[in-house]
């Protein structure tokens, strides 16, 4: 992995996006927690978190299954994205040579099985990538904490993107 170099600390580094909304610069981390919570699956189904040459977490959902609410959280690094452009126009440097594309997975639970959950609209997944919110919510922490590092210990499969 490469080391970051910037020629200039004055720009944001974080962005959050919440639904469609602009994207809102540098939040703090009690902003982002409060999104989060107030995911609902239908008036707020989606949040980014985006660390600008690091890539982003996406987090939908929100939605209540068997009385717990459910999440798909996704990390995507994309070097055709525009946000990259800039940021290379900035002179931060890409942190990855090509496209990664990674969803956290509960290994208690099975692939086999599904879940209703809102990803743009209501979808159909696989019950092992709708995650709790404790996964969630360690996931996005450890991302934000971590200058837009997946959580070590969590479970991340890559997949791909067609």
């Amino acid at each position: 992995m490469k080391m970051m170099k910037y020629k200039s600390r004055k720009t944001s580094q974080w962005l959050l996006k919440i639904n469609r909304d602009p994207y809102i610069e540098n939040p703090n981390w009690d902003l982002i927690q409060n999104c989060l919570i107030e995911m609902d699956g239908q008036r707020l189904s989606m949040i980014l978190l985006r660390r600008k040459a690091k890539g982003e977490i996406i987090i939908h959902g929100g939605n209540f299954s068997d009385g717990k609410k459910i999440y798909y959280v996704n990390y995507w690094y994309e070097l055709t994205d525009q946000l990259f452009q800039e940021e290379e126009e900035m002179g931060i440097e890409e942190l990855y040579p090509y496209d990664m594309h990674y969803e956290l997975v509960d290994d208690t639970k099975t692939e086999d099985k599904e879940c209703q959950i809102t990803i743009s609209q209501l979808t159909v997944m696989p019950e092992n990538v709708c995650v709790c919110w404790d996964h969630m919510i360690q996931a996005v922490k450890h991302f934000f904490y971590h200058d837009g590092e997946l959580h070590p210990t969590l479970n991340w499969r890559e997949f791909e993107m067609f």
